[in-house]
């Protein structure tokens, strides 16, 4: 009877052991299961995560900056404090705006690049080493995916309020136009620091206090599209009398075009390095400076529709600060920007005036060559 017990007993903890043992691998598998299960899961979602990353990383990449600003210049130590100024303010206006400088310098190179330009060669100049203004929109246009590109001189100094302007117009009922054309006037402003230059409050303080308005002649900067029509602009050279002239005449002179006046919402600074007239006219100093002239002596244009006030339109602020967008009409000296059969004779004396400056200005380079004065732009 005992020998029996002890039989039954033995069998039992036998059965116990192999159903532990069944229980244990059974849950050892699930285990393994569920964990096959959860890691594929998680590979899964960091896939997802993965590929969510790269969608918005490609997105970011093809998004359009909303301006390229480029410009050019050579190396002059004079010109050391200018030249960073504009380096360091461009680079302030915002984080979709590009900067390029135009120069085969290698030096120049390297440090305009160190302080987070792009820097690109001067691929076309004029018959005296001054870079061609349309190449290098062509080359602009090809550097960058930007809604704007502008040239501008390299002593000009811009606020946040060119952005701003640029935005408005953008949003306005000529916004989509592809031959927007932006320009405006400067004003002149001696000695300008390089905390005056970085900090735009203070910036638009030095346009009030020292900042003296130039006339509608003087436009330093040239803002528009892709699409703008520049195929049949001729081989003009930068920082030469009539660069400016020509390009705006021939933009306001062209059926149902849409010039833009932003100088009342856009204050913007050349910062004058020379002493007396020269540092405000500069380019009139320059031994070259009737190159533009010859490239232009047989072309018919109107040289008086080439001023800031022969915009068809012009930026404005509201009563609430709001920039508009406005039509100029007949406002201003509109009426003497269009050439009309009886404005023949008139134009007629504007020639002789433009011709009289051009054998002034012979005389003047004839001094100077005397003078052996270098040629720089």
């Amino acid at each position: 009877m005992v020998k029996n017990d002890w039989s039954i007993k033995t069998i039992c903890a036998v059965v116990g052991i192999l159903h532990i043992i069944f229980i244990f691998r059974t849950f050892q598998t699930n285990d393994r299961i569920i964990h096959l299960f959860s890691v594929g899961k998680f590979e899964t979602n960091v896939n997802k995560i993965q590929l969510k990353v790269q969608e918005k990383t490609t997105t970011v990449s093809k998004e359009k900056s909303l301006l390229t600003l480029f410009t050019s210049w050579v190396p002059d130590k004079e010109k050391y404090l200018c030249r960073n100024n504009t380096i360091n303010n461009w680079n302030l206006l915002h984080e979709n705006v590009s900067s390029i400088l135009f120069t085969n310098d290698t030096d120049l190179s390297r440090r305009v690049s160190s302080m987070g330009w792009k820097v690109l060669p001067v691929s076309k100049v004029g018959a005296t080493g001054v870079p061609v203004l349309k190449d290098m929109f062509y080359a602009s246009f090809a550097a960058h995916d930007s809604e704007f590109y502008a040239y501008a001189n390299g002593d000009i100094l811009f606020t946040n309020d060119l952005i701003d302007t640029i935005k408005a117009v953008i949003h306005s009922n000529i916004g989509d136009a592809k031959d927007l054309l932006l320009i405006g006037k400067r004003y002149d402003v001696r000695h300008v620091s390089a905390d005056e230059a970085t900090n735009f409050d203070k910036l638009k303080e030095t346009v009030i206090d020292r900042g003296k308005l130039h006339n509608a002649w003087g436009i330093d900067y040239f803002i528009m599209r892709k699409s703008y029509p520049l195929q049949d602009y001729p081989d003009l050279v930068i920082g030469r009398p009539l660069v400016d002239t020509y390009l705006v005449s021939e933009a306001v002179n062209r059926p149902h075009s849409h010039v833009v006046d932003i100088t009342k919402t856009s204050p913007t600074v050349h910062q004058v390095t020379l002493p007396g007239s020269a540092g405000i006219r500069e380019g009139m100093s320059k031994l070259d400076n009737l190159y533009n002239f010859k490239i232009l002596e047989n072309e018919k244009w109107n040289q008086f529709s080439g001023l800031t006030v022969c915009a068809q339109y012009f930026t404005t602020l509201s009563r609430n600060m709001k920039i508009r967008i406005k039509k100029r009409g007949s406002e201003g000296m509109f009426k003497r920007c269009h050439i009309h059969k009886k404005q023949a004779k008139k134009k007629q004396k504007q020639n002789k005036v433009l011709n009289k400056l051009h054998k002034k200005l012979k005389d003047l380079n004839l001094r100077k060559r005397n003078n052996n004065y270098d040629l720089v732009f």
